[in-house]
């Protein structure tokens, strides 16, 4: 038999731990059987111990690392020559158009990379080799197609891991995540070590892994640093309650360890370094010698610790699960391509195709069987039968027969007799407000929401003319703020049309290609229109476009008064990921590169005059760098996340809130919520409230306190009142725009709104571009 076409990659990064190959021929081609399994049948991806496929899809379980992936069309089975592969599957496998193409858990079906012909029945043998790449860390799959129209059962020819999992202890959620990490640290100090381990190795790996000194020594629990304010106090009321809760649950938490170290007879735990003690008495670490620890083997802690009934049920649901599921998943995956009639089939031949012991395939089909997922008639001197899902109620009984002496209940089923429609109870649905107040925590608004409130609620007749006198009054149409001029430095239509206004006229700059754009600012030589992973597009006040290649992310700042542009590009090249930090010179001039270690993780923080601020995060750093082109690179004398391009001021977050560091070094440190960011100028720092819709201003003054300057927007439509608006653009020091979201299609004839944060007046824009369609706003170019 030989091979007719072939496709391989040697750089395929698995998503979720998963191989996926998929159909791009989609769903719902004629001539598809119903029954065959369709990827997420069941609402996750059924690839059981090794690997599933169906009718379009085929997905297999996959280490981390780059894979190196072959696929091959051969005219008929291939030679059995997979001995030196770990894991062999194979399995029958329905193509709906022919096209397969090999592709992410998220990315959908992408271009056909092997073409197998025609749709149809195909059988698959998957193999992989683990560790078997370059670095030794990828895995080597070859997945070999041949035309199999009288399809047999999956059959599994080669495991490198057993098909019954070791189980659940039930210690993780009994002590939770603080001394379970302690538990990892020890295991691996003690591999890096060689054999069991001391405190002070454990000591010496935590510093070596970025833990701080007298990390052992600190408490257990960390409490949650205090709430900072928000500006509004209702936030300010919820976040403390949260704060609450959470000091609650860690509370409740070391009451239940130190219930677990009195009944295991060990001192309370208070600091990390009394944990070991406790993790030995549990099993979860074996002691060696006087000061020694090692990994050890634990029981099941339903078998240690006395637990409520309801909790050990849970465990030992948990514990089959982590046992049998698999293995359940490989036995429903044989019955799935058969769905028909029972497959009857001995014990024995059951057990050597799935490659498991007999012991295994019966506590498998036990396990399957209680959850659901197939029913088994027969017993250990008799051929099984098998049938896919869950035994009806006429069925036979598989193990035990019932009482024929007892007579059944009848019961009428419910549609057999008329119901007749009466109103809910009062407490069955919130109240509907009328008003044009916001009403954050009441139910959907707009003719959708009432209209599904109605159907599941269902309302009487009088009900209903409630919801449509609340639909009349929400139709109606109520003043709004007045409108203003239009956006400053103009628009990004839908469509990609760059539209600016001159003298109060329209002026359409020029039509970009179909693209996601994602942001576009104003420069010193027209509109730059930005994106992830495409050239940006530059557009000149005559409508000149030049296609500027060197700018591929939409992460960048402009310097030198927006004559010149940054931008850090992170290019994937094979199994690294390369970063260079570019200045490009919007006129057309030399392109310079930043002198810095391409493998290092480096990221823009702003720019300021002719300097270009970023982010050193390599080697577990967080060291903030400046570059002037032309020299090298040196470290910032202060540590930001933010550079204000008129002040040069920098900010950064902190438990105590926002630093802000002046260009002289001073630093005054306000203590808001931590998403407050500098607004333009430095001397002001900005959020942004959701729900209602609002923009708080703290002042950045030494000795002054926050005291917030709180400015509402207009709600103009409560059909979708949370979300309304886009993250706001500075438009000037003095005035934010905000545009509305992509599934906001407000009644107003509007393009966003205006607020000037110097009285709070609110104007609305024009809209621009197709109806429902928001435009992307220019940002302006602010310079000092």
């Amino acid at each position: 038999m030989a091979v007719v076409r072939a496709f391989e990659r040697d750089d395929y990064s698995p998503e979720y731990g998963l191989v996926v190959l998929r159909d791009p021929g989609g769903f719902g081609v004629p001539g598809d059987a119903a029954e065959l399994p369709r990827e997420r049948d069941r609402g996750d991806e059924p690839t059981g111990t090794f690997a599933g496929a169906g009718a379009g899809w085929i997905t297999c379980q996959a280490g981390d690392g780059y894979h190196v992936v072959r696929l091959e069309l051969h005219d008929g089975p291939p030679p059995d020559d997979h001995a030196g592969f770990d894991d062999v599957l194979e399995t029958p496998y329905r193509a709906r158009s022919g096209g397969l193409s090999l592709t992410m858990l998220t990315g959908g079906a992408g271009q056909t990379d092997l073409d197998l012909g025609d749709a149809g029945t195909y059988r698959v043998r998957v193999a992989c080799r683990r560790g078997d790449t370059e670095d030794g860390f990828g895995d080597r799959w070859l997945l070999r197609f041949w035309p199999d129209p009288a399809p047999a059962p999956p059959v599994w020819l080669a495991r490198a891991r057993p098909a019954v999992g070791p189980g659940y202890d039930g210690w993780q959620l009994e002590l939770q995540y603080a001394p379970m990490e302690l538990a990892g640290i020890v295991n691996a100090a003690a591999r890096e070590h060689g054999g069991p381990v001391t405190v002070e190795h454990v000591d010496e790996w935590c510093r070596a892994h970025q833990r701080p000194p007298g990390w052992l020594d600190a408490p257990l629990w960390q409490p949650p640093r205090e709430p900072l304010t928000t500006g509004h106090a209702d936030l300010d009321t919820r976040n403390a309650a949260q704060h609450a809760e959470v000091v609650a649950r860690l509370a409740g938490q070391q009451r239940r360890l130190d219930e677990i170290a009195a009944e295991l007879g060990v001192p309370p735990v208070r600091r990390r370094r009394d944990v070991l003690p406790l993790l030995a008495a549990a099993g979860i670490l074996v002691r060696e010698g006087p000061d020694g620890y090692r990994a050890g083997r634990p029981a099941r802690v339903d078998t240690v610790l006395s637990l409520p009934p309801d909790r050990v049920r849970a465990v030992r649901l948990q514990d089959d699960r982590a046992r049998y599921g698999r293995l359940a998943d490989d036995l429903e995956a044989v019955l799935r391509w058969f769905p028909g009639a029972p497959l009857e089939v001995t014990a024995a031949k059951l057990a050597g195709r799935l490659l498991v012991s007999e012991a295994e395939l019966r506590d498998g089909l036990a396990f399957a069987e209680r959850t659901g997922l197939l029913h088994v008639d027969g017993d250990e001197d008799q051929p099984l039968r098998l049938w896919l899902g869950r035994r009806s109620s006429a069925a036979p009984a598989a193990r035990t027969a019932p009482d024929a002496t007892k007579p059944a209940a009848r019961t009428a089923p419910a549609a057999t007799k008329p119901t007749a429609r009466t109103a809910p109870a009062a407490s069955a649905a919130a109240p509907m407000r009328a008003g044009p107040a916001p009403n954050p925590g009441g139910p959907p608004t707009g003719a959708f929401g009432l209209r599904a409130i109605a159907r599941s609620t269902g309302e009487t007749t009088h009900g209903r003319a409630r919801f449509v006198t609340f639909l009349r009054h929400n139709r109606e149409e109520r003043p709004g703020p007045p409108f203003g001029a239009p956006p400053r430095a103009g628009v990004v239509e839908a469509n990609g049309t760059v539209v600016e206004w001159r003298d109060g006229g329209r002026v359409e700059l020029a039509r970009l290609p179909a693209a996601h754009w994602s942001r576009a600012l104003q420069t010193r030589h027209g509109v730059l229109v930005t994106g992830l992973g495409h050239p940006a597009r530059l557009v000149s006040a005559a409508g000149e476009v030049t296609e500027i290649d060197e700018v591929r992310m939409p992460g960048v700042a402009l310097l030198d008064g927006g004559r010149r542009v940054a931008v850090v590009d992170a290019e994937h090249h094979r199994r690294v990921i390369r970063y260079r930090l570019r200045v490009v010179d919007l006129a057309g001039g030399p392109v310079e590169t930043m002198p810095w270690p391409e493998d290092q993780v480096i990221h823009l923080l702003g720019a300021y005059r002719g300097q270009v601020f970023f982010g050193d995060q390599s080697e577990g750093r967080r060291a903030t760098m400046r570059w002037t082109p032309g020299s090298a690179p040196e470290r910032h004398a202060y540590t930001v996340d933010q550079v204000d391009p008129l002040s040069g001021t920098g900010s950064v977050r902190t438990a105590q809130g926002v630093a802000v560091v002046k260009q002289d070094g001073t630093t005054v440190t306000v203590p808001v919520d931590l998403t407050a960011r500098l607004a333009p100028g430095g001397d002001r720092l900005w959020s942004v409230r959701r729900e209602p819709p609002a923009l708080t201003l703290f002042p950045v003054e030494p000795g002054a306190g926050a005291q917030p300057q709180v400015w509402w927007l207009a709600q103009e439509d409560r059909r979708m009142p949370q979300g309304m608006y886009r993250e706001p653009i500075w438009e000037d020091t003095g005035h934010v725009l905000f545009g509305y979201q992509l599934w906001h299609s407000p009644r107003d004839p509007a393009g966003g709104v205006r607020l000037s944060v110097r009285d709070g007046a609110v104007e609305r824009l024009p809209a621009s571009g197709p109806p429902g369609q928001p435009a992307m706003f220019v940002e302006p170019l602010l310079t000092p």
